[in-house]
């Protein structure tokens, strides 16, 4: 979509010989984006991934696709005109050629479509729900412009005078912005929510670690054996990854001292501080809702 600007067609064309070899170049990468965009959302909302055989296929399709659209394209004699990107051309090899990428496209939408109208049924978390929605209405959108590119190519062939109704237009114009956002934002909303969540369970984790730090380096001063973690400076603290699991082992190795030897003194802000570790550790994961039981990474 990026190539689709006059001023970055313009500079890049003029850059592949000035023969509107980027308006080929833009189909091509359209078909190569949809093949990946294909296998990617196929391996997202599959339980087992997507099977080599599929990768395979899909990349035979696109390059066969490609290679049919160079031939219509190079051998035409409407690839040099100066308007090719401005409007549709009154032959039919020109909507032959068009056609493998709308048609391309509006199958993605459908396949897509039907992968995420699948997973929604089945997917219990309102964000992943939400996700697979948007990602449902930027396929509408994709195969809503595939239509009715298509549709207008076959105007413009039987009719060469045709134009498209301006409310068509602005319909092409709606579709094609919400589009590339609807999929942008589907694919990455589930990830952001669990990145976010992630990042607050560190910092919970990370603010407990270092509080608990002071009592596990107490502890553990006369009886190092009891312990398989390794020290950490307080600017390691800060920056070390995985907190979670740092607090887990030192919040067992505090218990195990302390069944070793209970003879040792702690006070009461300290036993609250052990409880609320051994609380954090336990705590169920927002991301797969099974037990937090911090094994060491």
């Amino acid at each position: 979509m990026s190539l689709q600007p006059k001023p970055v067609y313009d500079a890049v064309d003029s850059l592949l010989g000035g023969a509107n070899t980027t308006y080929f170049l833009f189909h091509a990468l359209a078909i190569v984006t949809v093949g990946l965009a294909d296998v990617m959302v196929q391996e997202a909302v599959s339980a087992s991934g997507i099977t080599p055989k599929r990768k395979m296929t899909t990349a035979l399709v696109a390059g066969l696709v490609i290679a049919l659209q160079a031939v219509l394209f190079f051998t035409s004699d409407w690839h040099a005109m100066n308007n090719i990107s401005q409007s549709f051309i009154a032959e039919w090899s020109y909507t032959a050629y068009a056609s493998t990428t709308w048609v391309t496209i509006a199958l993605f939408s459908v396949s897509v479509s039907y992968a995420c109208l699948n997973d929604l049924r089945t997917q219990p978390w309102t964000v992943t729900q939400v996700a697979r929605a948007i990602m449902t209405l930027g396929c509408l959108c994709i195969f809503i412009y595939a239509v009715n590119s298509l549709v207008g190519a076959v105007q413009t062939v039987l009719d060469p005078s045709y134009v498209m109704p301006n409310w068509r237009e602005f319909v092409q114009r709606v579709v094609l912005l919400c589009s590339p956002i609807s999929l942008g934002v589907g694919l990455g909303l589930t990830a952001t929510v669990d990145g976010i969540t992630a990042s607050g369970r560190n910092f919970r984790d990370r603010g407990l670690l270092l509080r608990i730090t002071p009592l596990w380096q107490r502890l553990l001063a006369d009886t190092p054996e009891l312990s398989i973690e390794r020290a950490l400076s307080p600017l390691q603290l800060l920056v070390v990854r995985g907190p979670g699991a740092h607090l887990y082992r030192r919040h067992v190795e505090i218990r195990d001292s302390l069944l070793l030897h209970p003879e040792q003194a702690v006070s009461p802000a300290e036993r609250t501080l052990i409880d609320l570790a051994e609380v954090r550790t336990q705590a169920p994961s927002p991301t797969n809702h099974t037990p937090v039981v911090g094994t060491p990474q």
